[in-house]
């Protein structure tokens, strides 16, 4: 188990890299886990938890709440990438 300090960390630094991208992300850290609450700046319904922890090799992870891996730490641009493919707008879309 990393620190929870490590864990906000890795969090902070994803929820910057997600506004920067149009996503509307808060740090939330009430609670026994630290998490970002991640959702579609035009669409605010559309709205997901991510999560930090360490993958089954040690590594440090962003994770879905139903325990997928989005990415490593250490890949922002694919995790991004990845959250902003899920919670994208479908609206007028045939």
């Amino acid at each position: 188990m990393q620190p929870r300090s490590e864990e906000v960390e890795h969090l902070e630094r994803l929820r910057a890299e997600l506004n920067r991208h149009g996503l509307d992300a808060q740090l939330v850290t009430k609670g026994k886990r630290s998490h970002l609450k991640v959702a579609n700046a035009d669409t605010p319904e559309i709205n997901e938890r991510v999560f930090c922890q360490l993958a089954e090799d040690h590594t440090a992870c962003f994770w879905w709440p139903w325990r997928q891996p989005i990415g490593a730490v250490d890949d922002l641009d694919a995790v991004v990438g990845k959250i902003a493919a899920v919670l994208r707008s479908v609206q007028g879309q045939p």
